[in-house]
């Protein structure tokens, strides 16, 4: 980060802020895709982050890294956000792939690929019921592939708590997709635990 550029930015340049900021939209959007799943959800979650950051730049004091800052204020968007809709909220859940939760990923045309987006949809629907504090650390670990260390300090909790809400997550991920599989039929969605993230593995 630019030290010159956040100073400029804090004391009021737009100019600066936009420089400072620009390396770090697509950050800001896969946050804000993580989150809701949602493209247009997404854009107003990053649209909020960008205005509440450029408000609150002055708070900012470096007590932690300012890339982990700003994607604390996405994630803070997105949850306010789905906090106020609580109906057709759906996560993004291809990253999770690398964690065993694998729906098939069958030839376009194929009868299996209607199958394979209904399950993907029943995965994201768990995933939006997960409690707040489980599925913020999924998100962060497991779909963003944010390092426990650095999602621990994002979070304001150990790392010994963090591994806790990820493995609970993943327990109450299998128990919601088993009374998904009893309501709709055999499911296909593999649940071993896989790694835990793709960076800062403990």
């Amino acid at each position: 980060m630019d030290e010159l550029l956040l100073r400029r930015a804090q004391s009021g340049d737009p100019g600066a802020f936009e420089q400072l900021m620009t390396p770090l939209e697509n950050r800001i959007w896969r946050v804000c895709w993580h989150y809701t799943g949602n493209r247009e959800t997404a854009e107003d979650c990053a649209q909020e982050a960008m205005l509440r950051i450029w408000r609150g730049l002055n708070s900012f004091r470096g007590d932690c890294a300012f890339e982990t800052w700003v994607s604390r204020i996405a994630a803070n968007c997105c949850l306010d956000e789905l906090r106020r809709r609580k109906r057709d909220q759906s996560v993004s859940i291809e990253p999770l792939r690398e964690a065993g939760f694998d729906p098939p990923d069958p030839k376009p045309g194929t009868a299996e690929q209607a199958e394979a987006a209904d399950e993907r949809q029943r995965l994201r629907e768990c995933i939006t019921r997960l409690p707040e504090e489980q599925r913020e650390a999924l998100v962060l670990t497991q779909l963003e592939g944010v390092a426990y260390e650095e999602a621990a300090e994002q979070l304001g909790i150990s790392q010994g708590t963090l591994k806790s809400r990820i493995n609970r997550a993943k327990q109450r991920l299998r128990d919601l997709l088993s009374g998904e599989r009893e309501l709709s039929g055999p499911e296909n969605v593999h649940t071993d635990e896989g790694r835990q993230g793709r960076r800062g593995q403990p």
